[in-house]
Protein backbone atom coordinates (compact mmCIF):
# COMPACT_ATOMS: atom_id res chain seq x y z
CA UNK A 1 0.00 0.00 0.00
CA UNK A 2 3.04 2.85 0.59
CA UNK A 3 4.33 1.71 -2.43
CA UNK A 4 1.26 2.28 -4.46
CA UNK A 5 0.73 5.58 -2.21
CA UNK A 6 4.18 6.37 -3.09
CA UNK A 7 3.15 5.64 -6.85
CA UNK A 8 0.14 8.16 -7.02
CA UNK A 9 1.85 11.01 -5.38
CA UNK A 10 4.28 10.61 -8.35
CA UNK A 11 1.72 10.96 -10.42
CA UNK A 12 0.12 14.09 -8.84
CA UNK A 13 3.42 15.66 -8.65
CA UNK A 14 3.73 14.90 -12.53
CA UNK A 15 0.57 16.62 -13.38
CA UNK A 16 0.96 19.34 -10.96
CA UNK A 17 1.78 22.20 -13.76
CA UNK A 18 -1.40 21.02 -15.75
CA UNK A 19 -3.50 23.59 -14.11
CA UNK A 20 -0.94 26.34 -14.67
CA UNK A 21 -0.74 25.31 -18.25
CA UNK A 22 -4.15 25.55 -19.20
CA UNK A 23 -4.68 28.44 -17.84
CA UNK A 24 -2.11 30.08 -19.58
CA UNK A 25 -3.78 28.50 -22.77
CA UNK A 26 -6.82 30.39 -21.59
CA UNK A 27 -8.09 33.28 -24.01
CA UNK A 28 -7.36 36.59 -22.17
CA UNK A 29 -10.42 38.86 -22.29
CA UNK A 30 -10.11 41.51 -25.06
CA UNK A 31 -8.86 44.73 -24.01
CA UNK A 32 -10.48 48.27 -23.76
CA UNK A 33 -10.00 50.42 -26.93
CA UNK A 34 -10.06 53.48 -25.06
CA UNK A 35 -9.07 54.87 -21.96
CA UNK A 36 -12.50 55.48 -20.47
CA UNK A 37 -15.05 54.12 -18.70
CA UNK A 38 -16.92 50.91 -19.98
CA UNK A 39 -20.56 50.36 -19.63
CA UNK A 40 -23.15 48.16 -21.08
CA UNK A 41 -26.74 48.13 -22.36
CA UNK A 42 -28.91 45.14 -23.20
CA UNK A 43 -30.93 45.24 -26.42
CA UNK A 44 -33.94 42.97 -27.79
CA UNK A 45 -32.12 42.53 -30.87
CA UNK A 46 -28.55 42.74 -30.88
CA UNK A 47 -27.97 41.42 -27.14
CA UNK A 48 -25.55 43.19 -24.89
CA UNK A 49 -23.52 46.53 -26.38
CA UNK A 50 -20.73 47.92 -24.79
CA UNK A 51 -20.10 51.78 -25.23
CA UNK A 52 -16.82 54.14 -23.69
CA UNK A 53 -18.57 57.36 -21.89
CA UNK A 54 -16.79 60.38 -20.03
CA UNK A 55 -19.26 62.76 -19.20
CA UNK A 56 -16.98 64.87 -16.60
CA UNK A 57 -17.62 67.99 -18.87
CA UNK A 58 -21.25 69.74 -19.66
CA UNK A 59 -22.80 70.29 -22.78
CA UNK A 60 -24.69 68.71 -25.20
CA UNK A 61 -23.18 65.12 -25.45
CA UNK A 62 -21.05 63.85 -29.18
CA UNK A 63 -21.80 60.57 -29.54
CA UNK A 64 -18.96 58.62 -32.08
CA UNK A 65 -19.87 55.69 -34.03
CA UNK A 66 -17.21 53.65 -35.83
CA UNK A 67 -17.50 52.13 -39.45
CA UNK A 68 -17.82 48.73 -40.29
CA UNK A 69 -15.14 46.33 -41.42
CA UNK A 70 -13.17 42.84 -40.58
CA UNK A 71 -11.83 44.52 -37.41
CA UNK A 72 -13.77 47.24 -36.02
CA UNK A 73 -14.13 49.06 -33.05
CA UNK A 74 -14.59 51.95 -30.82
CA UNK A 75 -10.64 52.28 -31.60
CA UNK A 76 -11.37 53.68 -34.55
CA UNK A 77 -12.55 56.76 -32.81
CA UNK A 78 -9.92 57.14 -30.39
CA UNK A 79 -8.36 60.59 -31.31
CA UNK A 80 -12.03 62.41 -31.85
CA UNK A 81 -12.45 60.49 -28.16
CA UNK A 82 -9.76 61.89 -26.47
CA UNK A 83 -9.62 65.14 -28.30
CA UNK A 84 -13.53 65.97 -27.36
CA UNK A 85 -13.93 64.20 -23.95
CA UNK A 86 -12.35 67.76 -21.83
CA UNK A 87 -15.03 69.49 -23.82
CA UNK A 88 -18.46 67.72 -23.87
CA UNK A 89 -19.65 64.67 -22.59
CA UNK A 90 -18.96 61.63 -25.18
CA UNK A 91 -19.95 58.27 -25.64
CA UNK A 92 -18.31 55.87 -28.10
CA UNK A 93 -20.81 53.00 -29.14
CA UNK A 94 -18.67 49.56 -29.95
CA UNK A 95 -21.58 48.35 -32.44
CA UNK A 96 -23.46 44.98 -32.62
CA UNK A 97 -20.69 42.24 -33.10
CA UNK A 98 -17.40 44.50 -33.00
CA UNK A 99 -15.07 45.99 -30.17
CA UNK A 100 -16.71 44.29 -26.61
CA UNK A 101 -20.36 44.41 -28.14
CA UNK A 102 -22.29 40.63 -27.94
CA UNK A 103 -20.93 38.59 -31.26
CA UNK A 104 -23.56 36.21 -30.83
CA UNK A 105 -25.49 34.24 -33.83
CA UNK A 106 -27.70 36.17 -35.11
CA UNK A 107 -28.94 38.10 -38.47
CA UNK A 108 -26.76 40.97 -38.60
CA UNK A 109 -28.38 43.36 -40.99
CA UNK A 110 -28.80 47.19 -41.54
CA UNK A 111 -32.31 46.95 -39.62
CA UNK A 112 -30.65 45.64 -36.51
CA UNK A 113 -27.24 48.21 -37.07
CA UNK A 114 -30.30 51.34 -37.27
CA UNK A 115 -31.97 49.64 -34.21
CA UNK A 116 -28.99 49.97 -31.96
CA UNK A 117 -28.33 53.31 -32.95
CA UNK A 118 -31.68 54.57 -32.28
CA UNK A 119 -31.75 52.64 -28.58
CA UNK A 120 -28.70 54.09 -27.82
CA UNK A 121 -29.44 57.68 -28.67
CA UNK A 122 -32.85 57.16 -26.96
CA UNK A 123 -32.65 55.24 -23.39
CA UNK A 124 -28.59 55.98 -23.14
CA UNK A 125 -27.67 59.66 -24.11
CA UNK A 126 -31.71 60.67 -23.87
CA UNK A 127 -30.08 64.32 -24.57
CA UNK A 128 -33.72 66.80 -25.09
CA UNK A 129 -32.76 68.11 -28.60
CA UNK A 130 -30.73 65.25 -29.58
CA UNK A 131 -26.90 64.52 -29.87
CA UNK A 132 -24.41 65.63 -31.78
CA UNK A 133 -23.19 62.43 -33.75
CA UNK A 134 -20.35 61.74 -35.55
CA UNK A 135 -19.65 58.74 -37.64
CA UNK A 136 -17.57 57.25 -39.72
CA UNK A 137 -17.89 55.13 -43.08
CA UNK A 138 -20.86 53.12 -43.29
CA UNK A 139 -22.15 53.88 -40.10
CA UNK A 140 -23.56 57.18 -41.74
CA UNK A 141 -26.10 55.32 -43.37
CA UNK A 142 -27.37 53.80 -39.99
CA UNK A 143 -27.67 56.85 -38.21
CA UNK A 144 -28.71 58.99 -41.30
CA UNK A 145 -31.70 56.80 -41.38
CA UNK A 146 -32.31 57.53 -37.42
CA UNK A 147 -32.21 61.22 -38.45
CA UNK A 148 -35.00 60.47 -41.06
CA UNK A 149 -36.99 58.47 -38.68
CA UNK A 150 -36.47 60.14 -35.28
CA UNK A 151 -35.02 64.04 -35.94
CA UNK A 152 -35.50 64.77 -32.55
CA UNK A 153 -32.64 62.04 -30.88
CA UNK A 154 -30.04 63.65 -33.47
CA UNK A 155 -29.24 67.45 -33.22
CA UNK A 156 -26.07 67.80 -35.87
CA UNK A 157 -24.58 65.47 -37.64
CA UNK A 158 -20.65 64.68 -38.95
CA UNK A 159 -19.99 62.14 -41.80
CA UNK A 160 -16.53 61.34 -41.95
CA UNK A 161 -15.98 59.49 -45.63
CA UNK A 162 -19.64 58.40 -45.71
CA UNK A 163 -20.69 55.46 -48.07
CA UNK A 164 -23.43 55.88 -50.22
CA UNK A 165 -22.12 58.61 -52.44
CA UNK A 166 -20.37 57.17 -54.90
CA UNK A 167 -22.67 56.58 -58.93
CA UNK A 168 -21.82 53.34 -58.38
CA UNK A 169 -23.36 50.87 -55.23
CA UNK A 170 -20.98 50.62 -52.58
CA UNK A 171 -19.25 47.02 -51.19
CA UNK A 172 -18.06 43.89 -52.10
CA UNK A 173 -17.78 42.87 -55.42
CA UNK A 174 -20.66 39.78 -56.24
CA UNK A 175 -18.23 37.18 -56.17
CA UNK A 176 -17.31 37.76 -52.42
CA UNK A 177 -20.91 38.53 -51.87
CA UNK A 178 -21.56 35.10 -53.01
CA UNK A 179 -19.16 33.77 -50.40
CA UNK A 180 -19.81 35.33 -47.68
CA UNK A 181 -23.40 33.54 -47.91
CA UNK A 182 -21.62 29.76 -48.16
CA UNK A 183 -20.60 28.97 -45.05
CA UNK A 184 -17.83 26.86 -45.05
CA UNK A 185 -16.06 29.22 -47.64
CA UNK A 186 -17.42 32.28 -45.63
CA UNK A 187 -15.23 31.23 -43.12
CA UNK A 188 -12.16 30.57 -44.83
CA UNK A 189 -12.52 34.22 -46.68
CA UNK A 190 -12.59 35.67 -42.88
CA UNK A 191 -9.64 34.19 -41.52
CA UNK A 192 -7.65 35.44 -44.81
CA UNK A 193 -9.29 39.18 -44.20
CA UNK A 194 -8.81 38.98 -40.64
CA UNK A 195 -5.53 37.74 -40.61
CA UNK A 196 -2.67 40.10 -39.25
CA UNK A 197 -0.97 40.88 -43.14
CA UNK A 198 -4.59 41.64 -44.57
CA UNK A 199 -5.74 43.74 -41.65
CA UNK A 200 -1.92 45.94 -42.32
CA UNK A 201 -2.11 45.76 -45.79
CA UNK A 202 -6.12 47.18 -45.67
CA UNK A 203 -5.34 49.94 -42.97
CA UNK A 204 -2.64 50.85 -44.98
CA UNK A 205 -4.66 51.63 -47.76
CA UNK A 206 -6.38 54.00 -45.46
CA UNK A 207 -3.45 56.21 -44.52
CA UNK A 208 -1.58 58.46 -46.76
CA UNK A 209 1.54 57.69 -43.94
CA UNK A 210 2.15 54.99 -42.12
CA UNK A 211 -1.08 53.20 -40.03
CA UNK A 212 -1.46 53.82 -36.61
CA UNK A 213 -0.16 51.10 -34.88
CA UNK A 214 -2.21 50.79 -32.02
CA UNK A 215 -5.53 50.56 -34.46
CA UNK A 216 -3.49 48.15 -36.55
CA UNK A 217 -2.84 46.02 -33.17
CA UNK A 218 -6.47 46.40 -31.67
CA UNK A 219 -7.59 45.79 -35.11
CA UNK A 220 -5.50 42.45 -34.88
CA UNK A 221 -6.71 41.61 -31.73
CA UNK A 222 -10.84 42.41 -31.89
CA UNK A 223 -10.21 40.08 -35.02
CA UNK A 224 -9.58 36.92 -32.81
CA UNK A 225 -12.54 37.16 -30.51
CA UNK A 226 -15.21 34.77 -30.39
CA UNK A 227 -17.82 35.35 -33.32
CA UNK A 228 -15.66 38.03 -34.60
CA UNK A 229 -16.55 36.47 -38.16
CA UNK A 230 -20.33 37.25 -38.38
CA UNK A 231 -20.93 40.86 -38.80
CA UNK A 232 -18.07 41.60 -40.92
CA UNK A 233 -19.45 38.53 -43.13
CA UNK A 234 -23.13 40.46 -43.28
CA UNK A 235 -21.10 43.25 -44.51
CA UNK A 236 -19.06 41.40 -47.23
CA UNK A 237 -22.68 40.23 -48.25
CA UNK A 238 -24.08 43.80 -48.91
CA UNK A 239 -26.58 42.75 -46.41
CA UNK A 240 -25.85 46.10 -44.24
CA UNK A 241 -25.74 49.05 -46.77
CA UNK A 242 -28.79 50.90 -48.15
CA UNK A 243 -30.06 50.77 -50.99
CA UNK A 244 -29.45 53.94 -53.14
CA UNK A 245 -28.47 55.60 -50.08
CA UNK A 246 -28.12 59.06 -51.40
CA UNK A 247 -32.06 59.45 -52.10
CA UNK A 248 -33.69 57.21 -49.17
CA UNK A 249 -30.75 58.58 -46.78
CA UNK A 250 -28.85 61.52 -47.42
CA UNK A 251 -30.88 64.16 -49.57
CA UNK A 252 -33.65 63.88 -46.99
CA UNK A 253 -31.99 63.86 -44.26
CA UNK A 254 -33.31 66.69 -41.26
CA UNK A 255 -30.69 68.04 -39.81
CA UNK A 256 -27.52 70.13 -40.28
CA UNK A 257 -24.78 67.47 -41.44
CA UNK A 258 -21.58 68.42 -41.95
CA UNK A 259 -19.46 66.03 -44.68
CA UNK A 260 -16.11 65.62 -43.87
CA UNK A 261 -13.91 63.36 -46.82
CA UNK A 262 -10.50 63.39 -49.12
CA UNK A 263 -9.89 60.39 -50.95
CA UNK A 264 -10.84 57.19 -50.11
CA UNK A 265 -10.16 53.89 -51.38
CA UNK A 266 -13.31 52.34 -49.93
CA UNK A 267 -15.64 55.29 -51.16
CA UNK A 268 -17.02 57.55 -53.80
CA UNK A 269 -17.93 60.93 -53.41
CA UNK A 270 -18.88 61.90 -57.09
CA UNK A 271 -22.48 62.84 -55.69
CA UNK A 272 -21.63 65.17 -53.11
CA UNK A 273 -22.38 68.40 -55.37
CA UNK A 274 -25.58 67.19 -56.25
CA UNK A 275 -26.33 66.52 -52.42
CA UNK A 276 -25.63 70.18 -51.45
CA UNK A 277 -28.14 71.00 -54.30
CA UNK A 278 -30.35 68.92 -53.15
CA UNK A 279 -30.42 69.39 -49.12
CA UNK A 280 -29.76 72.79 -47.86
CA UNK A 281 -28.75 71.03 -44.80
CA UNK A 282 -25.70 69.51 -45.43
CA UNK A 283 -22.06 71.04 -45.56
CA UNK A 284 -18.92 69.79 -47.25
CA UNK A 285 -15.55 69.92 -45.78
CA UNK A 286 -12.49 68.29 -47.16
CA UNK A 287 -9.26 67.65 -44.66
CA UNK A 288 -6.29 66.67 -46.88
CA UNK A 289 -3.86 64.41 -47.73
CA UNK A 290 -6.28 61.73 -46.35
CA UNK A 291 -7.27 58.40 -47.22
CA UNK A 292 -10.62 57.93 -45.16
CA UNK A 293 -9.11 58.68 -41.65
CA UNK A 294 -8.81 62.08 -41.44
CA UNK A 295 -8.97 62.50 -37.75
CA UNK A 296 -6.01 60.07 -37.19
CA UNK A 297 -3.61 61.73 -39.53
CA UNK A 298 -5.15 65.06 -39.76
CA UNK A 299 -7.17 65.55 -36.34
CA UNK A 300 -6.35 69.54 -35.57
CA UNK A 301 -7.54 70.21 -39.62
CA UNK A 302 -10.66 67.80 -38.66
CA UNK A 303 -11.32 69.28 -35.26
CA UNK A 304 -10.93 72.67 -36.81
CA UNK A 305 -13.42 71.83 -39.49
CA UNK A 306 -16.03 70.41 -37.14
CA UNK A 307 -15.92 73.02 -34.44
CA UNK A 308 -16.98 75.49 -36.91
CA UNK A 309 -19.93 73.52 -37.79
CA UNK A 310 -20.66 73.38 -33.99
CA UNK A 311 -20.14 76.80 -33.77
CA UNK A 312 -23.03 77.92 -36.20
CA UNK A 313 -25.46 76.25 -33.51
CA UNK A 314 -28.17 77.60 -33.45
CA UNK A 315 -28.70 76.99 -36.86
Amino acid sequence: MAARAMSLDGVVDRFRFVPTALRRLERAPLAAALDAEIRHVDTWSAGRLAYYVDTRATGRPVVLLHGVDAAASSKEMAPLFDALRGERPVYALDLPGFGLSERADRAYDRELYRAAVRRFLTDVVREPGGADVIALSLSSEFVAAVACEEMSLVHSLVLVSPTGLGREAPGASAVLRTIAHVPPVAGALYRMLASPPSIRWFLKKSFVGAPDPGLVDYAIRTSKEPGAHRAPLAFISGALFTEDAFERLYARLPVPTLIVHDQDPYSRFERLGDLQQRNARVEVARVAPTRGLPHFEQLDATLEVVRRFWAQDPW
